[in-house]
């Protein structure tokens, strides 16, 4: 179980990332391992990964992706395995388990070479930005995926599969994602996210 957040909007202001940074607070009970967030600047796509929340400063940016890790595969005391997974002009956090099998297990099984241990990997490799790739290979894969990618054009995309979660939630000219509705709820009651749907790419 991780915690994945992310924030888009045209428009930012103040109270938006006020939201965010409650959002992520509350986020930390689905994994304690890492955490780390993906933004643009001067077109270039930035990662920075963090072992202890209280170590994290946000960017002022409009759009930011997150994640919270629950470890399942890859040693998370080292950040390369550590989400966000950003390959080139691409940064994947996503909830989930596309394969537990080894690196070089994984390597073979999808033709391809990896950087890291984590198993996300194997979507950037295999898709890139592709929509259409993306679409199929989450709803191909026989395990579970809840996921936000951010690419160094400042395109951010959601989507995930039956198996796993993922909440929406627009406000002020703004949208927020969240893996679970509880989350927005504990951040504040008034709050009415919808689920994603299952198996559609959303671009935010």
């Amino acid at each position: 179980m991780c915690g994945i957040v992310g924030y888009s909007s045209q428009d930012p202001k103040p109270n938006h990332y006020a939201i965010l940074h409650n959002l992520i607070i509350e986020s930390s009970v689905r994994g304690l391992h890492s955490y780390g967030y993906s933004f643009v600047k001067d077109d270039k796509l930035i990662t920075r990964k963090y072992h202890e929340l209280d170590d994290i400063s946000f960017p002022v940016s409009d759009k930011i992706i997150y994640h919270n890790r629950y470890s399942t595969s890859g040693d998370y005391k080292n950040h390369k395995n550590n989400q966000p997974i950003h390959i080139d002009d691409m940064a994947l956090v996503f909830n989930g388990v596309i394969d537990m099998r080894t690196k070089h297990q994984m390597e073979k099984a999808h033709n391809i070479t990896m950087e890291t241990d984590n198993d996300g990997e194997i979507l950037i490799q295999r898709c890139g930005n592709d929509k259409e790739l993306i679409t199929r290979f989450v709803n191909d894969i026989k395990g579970s995926f809840a996921g936000i990618i951010l690419d160094s054009e400042n395109k951010m995309f959601v989507i995930r599969n039956k198996k796993r979660p993922c909440w929406i939630f627009e406000y002020e000219n703004a949208t927020f994602i969240a893996s679970t509705r509880d989350i927005f709820k504990r951040v504040d009651d008034t709050f009415e996210p919808t689920p994603i749907k299952a198996g559609v790419l959303y671009e935010v």
